[in-house]
């Protein structure tokens, strides 16, 4: 009953939050991935070569470490165009009390855009943390890869630890990912 009342009350925060409401940029079309009208004009096709360089990544959302909370990650990713990921992350979170730690890593980061797809660009992101890992879907909604939607897709209780922040129970985050000196 208390685990149906906690789940309860933050899908509610999670529709009431800004970060989970609707498209950030606001812009439509009815325009074919890949085609003239779309972001970049290009042939449309996704690969892991779309995710090339240094990303701005903000992330939010919720975890419980034993009482529910907000949390919000912030950082930089950088993608090899091959498969590989490193970065650097803040996180912080607030329930009953609040941590705040940072998470680096330089190997163990992977991400997939299966090849060749025509759009939107549809993956898999996995960033290692101190110990184990936060697994992602990943949304790359157009071929000159300037940003990119992930969605934290860990089921169950995860098995990541952030630094040295209390054990997790759960975890939700969404995040934005930014082409540094390029996209929207």
């Amino acid at each position: 009953m208390k685990r149906g009342l906690l789940a309860g009350l933050a899908l509610a925060l999670m529709m009431a939050t800004p970060a989970f409401a609707g498209p950030r940029h606001g812009r439509h079309g009815t325009a074919a991935w890949g085609s003239e009208g779309s972001e970049g004009g290009d042939d449309g096709s996704f690969s892991a070569a779309t995710l090339n360089g240094t990303y701005i990544f903000e992330a939010s959302g919720f975890v419980n470490d034993g009482s529910p909370g907000s949390a919000v990650m912030l950082g930089t990713l950088t993608f090899d165009g091959a498969g590989g990921v490193t970065g650097n992350l803040t996180m912080t979170a607030a329930d009953g009390g609040q941590f705040s730690c940072a998470n680096t890593f330089t190997v163990g980061g992977t991400y997939t855009l299966p090849a060749p797809i025509s759009g939107p660009g549809l993956g898999t992101l996995v960033l290692p943390m101190t110990t184990g890992s936060l697994n992602f879907n990943l949304v790359v909604p157009s071929p000159e890869g300037q940003r990119a939607e992930a969605v934290e897709s860990d089921t169950g209780i995860p098995v990541a630890t952030f630094c040295t922040a209390p054990a997790l129970n759960s975890i939700a985050l969404k995040a934005h990912l930014t082409r540094v000196g390029g996209g929207d």
